[in-house]
């Protein structure tokens, strides 16, 4: 069966609505109504803040600015601003791309040295697989979700044991689980797409969909994040419970609340998945893994099935665990079903990507609306040649 990966589609007609417009980002189509903001917003103070703010030299057209949102930072910017969903899509690519690059360059370096000696050489000399975020967080002065979980991340990472970990209670655990996604979100998972022409509105991410809204003024864009960021646990909040956050600003404020979780009604195949977990592959060698299956949709291509997966690599060093920059692999394989109707619809045979990383991870979109049954389609992941798969349902 004929498979899309990310790379091979950036390189086609449609590459600039790849990420924009996919349910990887789980927005709607920036030519909607929702995206056109009012007029007033283009004659406000806002397009007077927001236009003016610094831009990236790493990405061009993104900029940072500051809004009161609830949560305190200790950086000058805490929220980004681009041009367009389509440019926030290309961002991912780019980072990426700068990861890749930075990391290339270092395994060229250490080629002879065994994934061990690697390792250890890469923590002597203080190398970052995410540099490039780093560096693109730092220029704009922003503190991004990603600076944020990733101290927290170590310190959890420095209190495990020997035996299963809790990884529900790692840091790592967000449901935005790709670090350079992170990098262009803000600690409440927001960012404003626009410009001074069109407007500006704000998104507001959550584990089951979005909340978005223009920005007619300052003071009232920090009145509502500040009230959605207060809410108990705002992390776990559910779209009933944003909607009565909102309800008083009915009326004044034309927000959308998009909630893209809806539950598969099929009985023996499933088309939305998600699970996460870990496996040991000896006292000194582990793995945490996550993979997803949900439908996704092109504004001029519909009917794919996005499939992404993860391997995160430890090893124990000197008596405590840590993260681990060894030969990994992630990627998925087996036999797909038709959406709506589970009859068998093809085979995929072993895809994914293999890298010497801390981390790997792999998105793949799929032709057609697709659905797995129990125990024929599985997440795989290898550390240094141990393998391990699991059913995706």
């Amino acid at each position: 069966m004929k498979q899309i990966n990310v790379i091979a589609i950036m390189g086609i007609a449609v590459s600039s609505l790849f990420y924009s417009c996919s349910n990887e980002t789980e927005l709607e189509n920036e030519n909607s109504q929702e995206f056109k903001t009012s007029l007033s917003a283009r004659d406000s103070k806002v397009c007077e803040i927001f236009d003016n703010a610094t831009e990236s030299s790493i990405i061009q057209g993104v900029k940072g600015v500051h809004l009161e949102n609830g949560i305190s930072t200790a950086c000058e910017k805490n929220i980004l601003i681009f041009p367009s969903l389509q440019t926030y899509g290309e961002a991912i690519v780019k980072l990426d791309e700068l990861i890749e690059n930075h990391n290339d360059a270092f395994d060229q370096q250490t080629a002879n040295m065994t994934d061990v000696e690697a390792d250890d050489y890469a923590d002597a000399i203080g190398f970052d697989e995410n540099q490039p975020l780093s560096d693109f967080e730092d220029e704009l002065k922003f503190c991004s979700l990603r600076k944020h979980i990733e101290p927290l991340e170590d310190a959890w990472l420095a209190q495990q044991t020997d035996g299963a970990w809790n990884i529900s209670a790692s840091p790592d655990d967000h449901f935005i689980d790709d670090e350079t996604e992170r990098a262009l979100l803000s600690l409440g998972s927001e960012f404003i797409i626009g410009d001074c022409k069109n407007g500006y509105t704000l998104y507001k991410r959550y584990d089951w969909g979005f909340v978005s809204f223009p920005i007619d003024d300052v003071a009232t864009t920090n009145q509502i994040l500040s009230t959605l960021n207060n809410l108990p646990n705002p992390g776990q909040v559910t779209s009933a419970q944003v909607g009565n956050a909102l309800a008083p600003y009915k009326g004044s404020v034309n927000y959308n609340i998009t909630n893209n979780s809806t539950p598969s009604t099929q009985t023996n195949c499933r088309g939305v998945v998600k699970d996460k977990g870990e496996h040991i592959f000896s006292s000194e060698r582990r793995i945490k893994w996550k993979h997803k299956l949900k439908d996704t949709h092109f504004p001029i291509a519909t009917g794919n099935t996005l499939m992404k997966t993860y391997t995160k690599s430890y090893r124990k060093k000197k008596g405590r665990w840590k993260k681990y920059r060894a030969t990994i692999f992630t990627g998925y394989q087996g036999k797909t079903s038709s959406a709506y109707t589970c009859n068998d619809y093809g085979t995929e045979p072993l895809e994914g990507q293999e890298k010497r990383r801390i981390k790997v991870k792999d998105r793949s979109y799929l032709i057609g609306d697709l659905s797995v049954k129990q125990n024929v389609f599985f997440s795989v992941h290898k550390q240094e040649g141990n393998y391990y798969q699991n059913e995706v349902y």
